[in-house]
């Protein structure tokens, strides 16, 4: 099954050309009044015009959804048994067809930016869902790549994982997680990373998670974040924990530690932090 759709057309911006004049006004309930604009062009004086480079914009839009059938199916018995008296022959179990492949594809051309996205839902052994978008642009900061990916396995046990990541002029970023479990474990890892890089602010974080309770319930955490402003202002942070439970114990231990350094009015500052504590309960 598949359905397509094709859209393209022109949008005349010539209107913006047109100036404009606002006579002064007073606010209302004030004294205060607004200055006269005159002649002020839309198209000239806002940027359009080094934006667009012309009135005349062209636009093609696409959009392509497909569903492809799966071979497999999932049989269910019928709980019916007549030991001795049959009529007619039944059927023993119930077939339903199961969930195919779905496939979504999306595109957009102007003069000003380029879109695609693809979408996608597969299942086979494993369910896989997959999606990407990305732009493309004469301008920097319209630019960027989204995508991702997440599977479900079911063989000996569930495991689930996901896979992110983002990348633009002023912010990248991943992550990534896995979730599993079996008769006999269940096991978590998650790791996020960021930056933001411009102007105002520089920023890097990071932040790990991992789980397990193959021997006893164990979980460790830890967060760093690094930053500098545009200033003289610096500093990082940094947060570890770590957790160990069994019926017997409860054990648990936490550390921060922080450092900021900068200047005001050409009086410098610096600042630290540092704490640490654990603590362990014993049943016995």
């Amino acid at each position: 099954i598949e359905a397509h759709i094709g859209i393209n057309g022109e949008a005349n911006l010539d209107f913006l050309n047109i100036p404009l004049t606002i006579p002064e006004m007073t606010v209302p309930y004030t004294t205060l009044t607004t200055p006269q604009v005159k002649d002020f062009s839309l198209w000239e004086k806002t940027g359009l015009k080094d934006f667009l480079k012309t009135t005349k914009q062209s636009f093609d839009l696409s959009v392509k959804a497909q569903y492809k059938k799966n071979k497999d199916e999932h049989i269910i018995p019928i709980p019916f048994y007549a030991k001795d008296f049959q009529v007619l022959s039944t059927p023993n179990y119930i077939f339903i067809p199961a969930m195919g492949n779905i496939t979504y594809d999306f595109s957009f051309k102007s003069g000003i930016i380029t879109l695609n996205t693809n979408v996608g839902l597969y299942n086979q052994s494993d369910i896989v869902a997959y999606f990407l978008t990305s732009s493309s642009s004469l301008t920097d900061a319209l630019q960027y790549k989204l995508e991702g990916t997440s599977s479900l396995t079911r063989k000996r046990g569930l495991k689930l994982a996901t896979a992110l990541s983002l990348s633009n002029k002023f912010v990248e970023g991943n992550h990534d997680s896995t979730f599993s479990l079996t008769k006999k474990n269940m096991e978590a890892s998650v790791t996020t990373s960021a930056e933001v890089h411009n102007p105002i602010l520089k920023m890097k974080f990071k932040q790990e998670l991992n789980g397990n309770t193959k021997s006893k319930p164990t979980v460790s955490s830890s967060i760093e974040l690094i930053y500098d402003l545009n200033s003289t202002a610096t500093g990082t942070i940094n947060h570890k924990l770590n957790l160990e439970s069994l019926t017997s114990y409860f054990y648990i231990e936490s550390s921060t530690k922080g450092d900021i350094k900068g200047s005001v009015l050409s009086l410098e500052y610096s600042g630290t932090i540092a704490s640490e504590a654990s603590t362990y309960l014993n049943s016995k």
